[in-house]
């Protein structure tokens, strides 16, 4: 790997590091509603209000980068250092995904105020009970983490085509066709984790640039919320799961928990 490479893997690393625990990750195209087969820039970003730091596409960052067509996948990639992250082109005349996931990256908590803020703000409050009790740390808290973000694209705006689960370990997927809802009508999204309907998870959303998020939901036990309509978006979806520790990275690291965040974006036609 060259030094280039290596400063932007730096830089990258320890921006999103910072930012873990306080702001949403998210893949933003520069249109949700391109015309047929033209290109789509696709940015990779970490922030709030729809005005996040645009982060370059690092290839041992992405573990699965992919477009998800009428029900198949490809995969795609940029070259490191790219901003927008990436560039697509899809033949489809139906509404497809492209989809995120990254590796494992860790954060430490130097106090616990700081982690108790961070689960309460993500209703996460179950996590605090260990630290409460003793069983893990109030100070140096050590949390693994890694990112699950999909956007919908609907080319010249198509009410065809659906979402479907593409096998993420945590994943928001649209039940209807943003495109196809009428004015206020919401939209079903699910969450699902390792695959099966994720209850009692809170669902962030944002809605319109510079927003900070408007409303919180809870998934239901069929891990369901209904996304209330406010105009075309565009749409930030956030919802993040913590569990102990299960992949192997977070337990050589000794990490104390390990959190799943998942994110969508999507735009309405009204």
């Amino acid at each position: 790997m060259n030094r280039p490479s290596i400063v932007i893997i730096a830089v990258f690393v320890a921006l999103a590091a910072r930012s873990a625990s306080a702001h949403e990750y998210y893949l933003m195209p520069d249109s949700f509603t391109p015309a047929v087969g033209t290109e789509v820039a696709v940015d990779h970003r970490l922030g709030q209000k729809f005005k996040g730091n645009r982060l370059p596409y690092i290839g041992t960052w992405n573990l699965r980068s992919e477009i998800w067509e009428e029900g198949k996948k490809r995969e795609v990639a940029g070259q490191d250092g790219d901003r927008p992250a990436l560039k697509i082109t899809s033949s489809s005349k139906q509404m497809y995904s492209v989809i995120h996931q990254s590796n494992v990256d860790f954060l430490t908590f130097k106090t616990w105020e700081k982690f108790q803020t961070y689960t309460k703000k993500e209703g996460l409050e179950y996590a605090l009970a260990d630290s409460e009790n003793g069983t893990k740390p109030k100070i140096g808290l050590l949390e693994g983490y890694s990112r699950f973000a999909k956007t919908l694209i609907a080319p010249n705006g198509t009410v065809e085509g659906e979402d479907v689960p593409t096998g993420l370990k945590i994943e928001l997927i649209a039940l209807a066709n943003p495109m196809t809802l009428k004015t206020g009508e919401a939209l079903p999204v699910q969450l699902l984790y390792q695959g099966k309907p994720l209850a009692g998870a809170t669902v962030k959303v944002f809605v319109g640039v510079g927003n900070e998020f408007t409303h919180r939901l809870i998934s239901n036990g069929d891990g369901k919320v209904e996304i209330p309509g406010e105009g075309p978006g565009p749409y930030l979806l956030n919802a993040i799961h913590m569990t102990e520790p299960q992949s192997a990275e977070a337990k050589g690291k000794g990490a104390h928990w390990e959190s799943f965040w998942a994110s969508l974006t999507y735009r309405r036609n009204q």
